[in-house]
């Protein structure tokens, strides 16, 4: 039997589970000039130099100028190139990873001049040239089919500006046209589209669940504020940690996922960079990643584009000059060697659902009115207050059946449409809890009553409100869509009031054999207002959920 993913979704080489674990990789003395530049005796000396390090896996990329400098003439030199790459895999034992497009890398693009200002995505003839070339370096690396772990489209697609631009439609169609043209040649490869943390905080086209082709996800994330849709602290704040493990939470909730790159971008600070690495690797695994790979193998110490303008690019190794792992980054080879024989994550028992709603990325999308940006960043908030009580959670999708064993389920604050309403509305009946913060009040029509237990009666301007609970006091200040709605319990009861209005805040009503509390403010929006995020608003959570008990 070939490489495949068996039903748990993880690698396995006829009966043996495989778990990748390696480094992404450029020669640290020409990086993305690799295959102009051909510094042939690094490059076999660094794979070795991986195998000995107890990894098995490495991600390299092909740079398309490189491979067909003009349309439809291909350079036969790198791909005999290519074909020593793989060779020294095979030589050395190391399973490879190749990428077909670079795409966006570190801070650069990267395309053939040919391509000019055309859409990878939009414009048909770059389309067809992009499947076109993906079927050209197939037939080179088939040829080592015995060593591909899988193959990558590109990297970081999701980041390109183009992803914006064009539809996400013809997002969609590239990424199924580039796959027919991968299977074309090589009918069982598996396939993945090395993207990170932006097919959840946006709609870059790049969709979960809308990836044709590809048999699983992948999933980059690295511990610094201005790439995070929330404020992080570093390497040891408690938020940072969980956010690559809730990423790849997520996307397993799609499909099986790897962490394709990740590395903590500082490699000077021995003990905040073991502390990070403590945290975050055991975290992914127990989320359900099928594999790991470091960013990057080496510095890279070339003064050429793009990294006479990201310095910190020559700071990233795992390794120093003399092959030795830095400082502080040895847990992740520790972390290896435990992987052949750590047993799967086991389900986790009496969860808390976080619903991911069924129109979650709003282009082109009738119906959609979710922003991405300020969905995940609510879902990272209640997921990391909830774990920090001790909580496990899970993701639930909207857009397919609600599980029969999860009996306590928060919406937060996110927009719920009313064809979502009668699933939540039988769950709940049949003896669910369901804690809802932010109801929606445009979709505020029957379903809504029903299940909430109240009428709407008006639409009051915004304000803050206020209300003590649990022993304190708590403040929101955001509301759904801008719309402060003002209710009238019918078969609800009023748990609490405004402080100042007195107008009703939170509601509780028992629905068939279970139970909804719905908070009408936007629990998590008036959360992630506070920076860095005040750990004090996991007492809400946990005096919200007595609620049920009450």
């Amino acid at each position: 039997m070939p490489l495949h993913l068996d039903p748990q979704g993880y690698f396995h080489d006829g009966q043996k589970r495989i778990i990748p674990v390696g480094a992404n990789y450029w020669p640290a003395s020409c990086g993305v000039e690799m295959w102009v530049q051909w510094p042939a005796e690094e490059i076999r000396h660094d794979i070795a130099t991986l195998k000995k390090l107890g990894l098995n896996c490495i991600r390299f990329f092909l740079r398309w100028q490189d491979f067909e400098p003009q349309p439809g003439a291909y350079n036969d030199a790198n791909f005999d190139k290519l074909r020593q790459v793989l060779r020294w895999c095979r030589d050395y034992g190391v399973w490879a990873h190749p990428s077909l497009f670079v795409g966006f890398m570190s801070g650069g693009l990267f395309w053939p001049k040919w391509k000019g200002d055309r859409n990878l995505y939009a414009d048909p003839e770059v389309a067809a040239a992009s499947a076109r070339f993906a079927r050209r370096a197939t037939e080179v690396i088939a040829e080592f089919k015995d060593i591909v772990i899988a193959i990558d489209q590109g990297n970081e697609l999701c980041c390109l500006k183009e992803s914006y631009v064009a539809p996400p439609a013809a997002v969609i169609a590239w990424c199924a046209g580039v796959n027919q043209a991968i299977r074309s040649v090589w009918p069982d490869a598996l396939i993945i589209s090395g993207n990170e943390q932006n097919q959840i905080a946006n709609d870059s086209g790049w969709r979960l669940g809308q990836q044709p082709g590809c048999d699983m996800y992948s999933m980059h994330t690295y511990p610094v504020a201005a790439w995070q849709p929330l404020p992080i602290d570093g390497l040891t704040d408690p938020f940072c940690q969980t956010m690559l493990p809730f990423y790849t939470q997520i996307a397993r909730a799609f499909g099986p996922v790897m962490v394709q790159e990740f590395g903590t971008i500082i490699t000077f600070s021995k003990s905040k960079q073991d502390n990070y690495l403590r945290a975050i690797l055991p975290a992914c695994w127990n989320a359900g990643a099928n594999g790991f790979l470091w960013w990057c193998l080496r510095d890279i110490i070339a003064p050429v584009y793009p990294y006479t303008g990201h310095g910190f690019e020559s700071t990233l190794g795992l390794i120093d000059a003399n092959d030795r792992v830095k400082p502080g980054l040895e847990f992740f080879l520790e972390f290896a060697t435990t992987l052949n024989t750590r047993p799967v994550a086991p389900k986790s028992q009496k969860p808390i659902g976080l619903y991911f709603p069924e129109k979650y990325y709003p282009r082109d999308t009738p119906g959609a009115y979710n922003n991405p940006t300020n969905v995940s960043k609510y879902l990272l908030v209640a997921n990391h207050l909830l774990t920090s009580l001790g909580h496990q959670t899970r993701i639930v999708r909207g857009d397919q059946p609600l599980p029969t064993d999860l009996h306590t389920l928060l919406i937060p604050s996110v927009l719920i449409n009313s064809s979502e309403i009668p699933a939540l509305a039988n769950w709940v009946r049949a003896g669910g809890n369901l804690l809802w913060n932010g109801p929606d009040p445009v979709n505020w029509g029957q379903g809504y009553i029903d299940l909430l237990g109240a009428v709407p009666l008006d639409y009051r301007r915004t304000r803050d409100a206020k209300l003590s609970l649990g022993s304190q006091d708590w403040k929101f200040g955001a509301w759904p869509r801008n719309m402060r709605v003002e209710i009238e319990p019918v078969t609800a009861t009023i748990k609490f009031l405004d402080q100042e209005t007195q107008m009703p805040l939170i509601l509780h009503h028992r629905y068939g054999k279970g139970q909804v509390l719905a908070a009408l403010p936007m629990v998590e929006d008036s959360i992630a207002r506070e920076a860095p995020l005040h750990t004090r608003w996991a007492a809400w959570y946990q005096a919200a959920l007595a609620l049920f008990a009450d």
